[in-house]
């Protein structure tokens, strides 16, 4: 299942020190479900699974149990060329946007 190939390969670039990190910024966000990956690896795991067969089912899969998956989230939208398919992605995502950090991401 892709959902589980995407949150193997959020623990495989966790960064524990960057999580601790996050934690402060974001005191929204239970910590438990921040994972601590960094902003560039997010952006790249985004390219890589955004044309992926199977996202849209990551991506239907809402809310996610992860502030991390959340954050990736928004980069596969924003990595979405079709405006109409990018808006009703958005729209479907911002009811389960709860921190600014998302939010920003997205």
């Amino acid at each position: 299942m892709i959902t589980d190939e995407i949150r193997k390969e959020l623990f495989l670039l966790q960064d524990e020190k960057y999580r601790d990190f996050q934690k402060k910024l974001i005191p929204t966000v239970k910590e438990e479900t921040i994972i601590g990956v960094r902003t560039p690896a997010l952006r790249n795991l985004a390219k890589q699974f955004a044309a992926k067969e199977g996202i849209d089912v990551f991506l239907a899969e809402l809310p996610h149990p992860y502030f991390d998956e959340n954050q990736l989230h928004a980069f596969i939208i924003a990595a979405n060329k079709d405006f109409a398919h990018c808006i009703y992605e958005t729209e479907r995502f911002l009811p389960f946007i709860d921190n600014w950090a998302t939010c920003d991401q997205l």
